[in-house]
């Protein structure tokens, strides 16, 4: 970015390829939008490790890929979701968000791991 101030280019010959993605709004608590998503997986492990739900998983690839719910259905019609909210607390983007609420809104709850941990080791 440096570099391209210093010799004043302010865009690029080369077009962006973007696919844009359907928001996904079908959930009753939360909404997917996988045009905001990075693909950190952070959702997907948390799912996975934490809550033990697997009902998220990267699908596609390429410029294609995306996280997906159970087999690519949308997330109302999840059969392993949970709908605990840890990937919603973990999502670093504002991907996943709370309806009712903006990404920039949310309160995240930065420790939620640690103390799921923490609760589960003392049980």
């Amino acid at each position: 970015q440096n570099s391209a101030m210093q010799l004043n280019l302010e865009h690029s010959l080369v077009p962006y390829i973007h696919k844009g993605f359907e928001i996904d709004a079908s959930h009753k608590d939360y909404i997917y939008d996988p045009n905001r998503c990075i693909l950190c997986t952070r959702c997907v492990r948390v799912c996975d490790e934490i809550e033990g739900a697997h009902a998220l998983d990267i699908g596609f690839r390429g410029i294609h890929a995306k996280i997906i719910h159970d087999m690519d259905e949308p997330w109302s019609e999840s059969q392993s979701c949970t709908s605990c909210g840890k990937c919603v607390q973990v999502c670093p983007t504002g991907a996943l968000f709370e309806k009712g609420l903006s990404a920039t809104e949310m309160i995240k709850k930065k420790n939620i791991i640690t103390n799921l941990i923490q609760t589960r080791a003392n049980k």
